[in-house]
């Protein structure tokens, strides 16, 4: 008799899969490796009010910059340090600004130093302030009510009326006072670095027609003013600039209080590079003795480790002996960072001194004098690059070459410790595959942390729990960003090629319903994806299969919301397309009737049907690409089979 071969009855081993609760990037590990909330692969993604992933908002530019001095440069210009290929209408930053209810932007857009005012049709009037800058990328910051800027080349004040270089208004220091006509008398302030100008006072006697200064030299070629009794004597005076001695026509009269310094006399002395310690600074800061009463001063290529502060209260004020050299001169201070009280110096990464240094506030008890004490901190992690430095909430932040770092203390048993944290753990290797790192620009705007490189954004998310691996971090594409500016809630960003844009987070309709034209990159589709975990359902010697029940995606609605389904194994790197999914939803205010819902619910539950054999490891991928449309998820479900075990492949 022929045997018979009975099939088994055995009821299959079927598994149920849900990913839900989702985070950001994963970037540390395989794909296979992963938290089955965070992504592998994510572009164009941001977190929602319930930390899951939706599609960013678009942007849209709102005024292109007319043509600059000199147009783009093709071998560098040596006047402007525009380097080669630079284009002359180049952003290198922005400030919004607000006097007496007026909005403003004011702009560094190549060498010049622009005013924008939206005007009644919408559009903005652009008024040119300065010209002649340093076309490179510039650091300022709010001060007195003030904008104040450093190019690398000039320090400038916008009152919101007038940009003028500081060194024109710079505050004129009495050096001397109480001077006998011969000289002498008292030292009193400091020489003031960006001016050569400086008063003496002197006692006068009614009968001394010469008067002496404390520097026994002027500047030839300049002009001396003197005050008699506060009243400016205008004519009659002369002045040997060899020896410093100014001549009265007539004597000036004795002041009618014996004793009392009543003749002011103002003059030029020269010292040579004094006004370039402050012009070619690119960095600063306010800090102070519990206030931020002073600006400190740095990023000077000619002295890169050297700070400089200024007076109180008044940053066109910076005492000649006012500086502090931060460690050796062969490492550069890249920026500073407030936290706990302290001012950080944070300096370029290297392997010899230390990268962190802090700055205290006090009242010398012997002069009376705010002093800044300096002392070191940690090492082995130092910035590189600029305008990288943001504090996150209360999370001071800086790029290295390791990736995003924040100089934090740490509390244990009787003992408080200084160290670094990494806060871009999950993003690392890719991070620092970056070629432009040094060039990277920041911003912190509604608790993220934006990280420009290129034409592309790092976003590290302060709303939701940071973990030991740092924040979750999301990736955006097809934002050409050169500066940052932020107004409140507002982001608006400039290009290399002249355009001022803003980011689409203010189309709203009357509900306060985001718009969807929202969702487009100056009128051009954004392009997104998102893909779960490349998931072996804890069985990656196995063969599985996924059924065709059981199967679906919980996405967010929207007034137009759809992606592409995909599902991926390791056969298939682009994975297998399933179906097309819309999730629209009914807004009175926004109708499409080519595609018409009646839907009101906030999220939409799409079932899909595929089945696929003999698969090791599966993936969900989400895409989309159409204009003026969205897209949110929430819960990912996969139903399958266990089959056999896979079999040894022969070679």
């Amino acid at each position: 008799m022929k045997p018979m071969n009975v099939p088994s009855f055995a009821t299959q081993q079927e598994g149920y899969k849900v990913y839900q609760q989702f985070r950001g990037l994963d970037l540390s590990t395989d794909q296979t490796q992963i938290d089955d909330s965070r992504s592998p692969k994510m572009i164009n993604m941001i977190s929602d009010s319930g930390g899951y992933p939706e599609v960013r908002v678009g942007w849209r530019t709102i005024h292109t910059f007319s043509g600059g001095e000199g147009g783009t440069s093709e071998t560098g210009d040596g006047n402007t340090g525009r380097p080669a290929g630079r284009d002359s209408r180049c952003v290198n930053s922005i400030y919004p600004f607000t006097l007496d209810g007026t909005r403003q932007m004011i702009v560094h857009v190549g060498t010049r130093l622009v005013r924008l005012v939206q005007n009644i049709q919408g559009t903005y009037d652009e008024i040119t302030l300065l010209s002649g800058l340093n076309d490179q990328k510039s650091n300022g910051l709010y001060f007195g009510g003030d904008l104040w800027i450093l190019t690398g080349k000039e320090f400038i004040r916008y009152d919101g009326i007038n940009a003028k270089k500081v060194q024109d208004i710079a505050y004129v220091p009495t050096t001397s006072i109480a001077c006998a006509p011969t000289g002498g008398g008292t030292a009193h302030e400091k020489v003031n670095l960006l001016t050569p100008l400086r008063k003496n006072t002197f006692v006068a006697n009614g009968t001394a027609k010469e008067f002496i200064v404390d520097t026994k030299s002027i500047d030839s070629g300049s002009t001396v003013k003197a005050w008699l009794n506060d009243n400016e004597i205008t004519s009659g005076i002369s002045f040997d600039a060899a020896s410093g001695k100014v001549t009265f026509a007539a004597a000036p009269a004795a002041p009618a209080a014996a004793g009392v310094a009543n003749l002011v006399i103002q003059f030029a002395k020269t010292v040579n590079g004094a006004m370039d310690k402050i012009n070619k600074c690119t960095i600063f800061t306010t800090f102070g003795v519990n206030t931020g009463s002073r600006v400190f001063l740095s990023g000077n290529a000619d002295e890169p480790a050297t700070e400089w502060y200024s007076g109180l209260n008044d940053p066109t004020y910076f005492p000649d002996q006012q500086f502090i050299n931060v460690g050796t001169s062969s490492f550069a201070i890249t920026n500073y960072l407030k936290y706990q009280g302290e001012l950080l110096v944070i300096k370029e990464d290297n392997r010899q001194e230390n990268t962190v240094w802090h700055h205290t506030a006090e009242i010398d008890a012997n002069t009376g004098t705010a002093v800044f004490p300096l002392k070191e901190g940690v090492s082995g992690v130092g910035g590189c690059a600029r305008f990288s430095m943001q504090v996150l909430r209360d999370d001071p932040l800086f790029l290295s070459p390791q990736g995003v770092y924040a100089p934090v203390l740490t509390y244990g048993v009787n003992q408080v410790e200084r160290n670094m944290q990494c806060r871009s753990e999950r993003i690392n290797t890719e991070l620092m595959k970056e070629t432009g790192l040094k060039d990277a620009v920041s911003a912190v705007w509604k608790g993220y942390y934006l990280l420009a490189i290129d034409d592309h954004i790092w976003v590290a998310d302060a709303n939701q729990a940071r973990s030991k691996g740092g924040y979750e971090w999301y990736y955006w594409e097809g934002m050409p960003v050169s500066a940052f500016g932020v107004e409140s809630v507002n982001l608006y960003f400039g290009t290399k090629d002249g355009r001022l844009c803003r980011l689409n987070d203010d189309l709203v309709d009357e509900d306060g319903e985001r718009l969807m034209e929202a969702y487009a990159d100056d009128g051009k589709a954004i392009n997104w994806e998102w893909r779960s975990k490349l998931d072996s359902f804890v069985s990656p010697t196995r063969n599985k299969t996924l059924l065709k029940r059981g199967n679906g995606v919980l996405l967010k609605s929207m007034t137009r919301a759809g992606c592409s389904l995909y599902l991926r194994t390791e056969k298939d790197p682009e994975g297998q397309f399933v179906e097309t999914i819309e999730t629209d939803r009914f807004n009175f205010w926004d109708i499409d009737f080519r595609r018409f819902s009646f839907s009101t619910t906030d999220t939409q539950q799409i079932i899909f049907k595929k089945k696929i054999k003999k698969f090791k490891f599966m993936q969900v991928i989400l895409k989309g690409k159409a204009l003026n449309e969205s897209a949110g998820v929430y819960i990912v479900a996969l139903h399958y089979a266990l089959n056999d075990y896979a079999k040894k492949k022969r070679r």
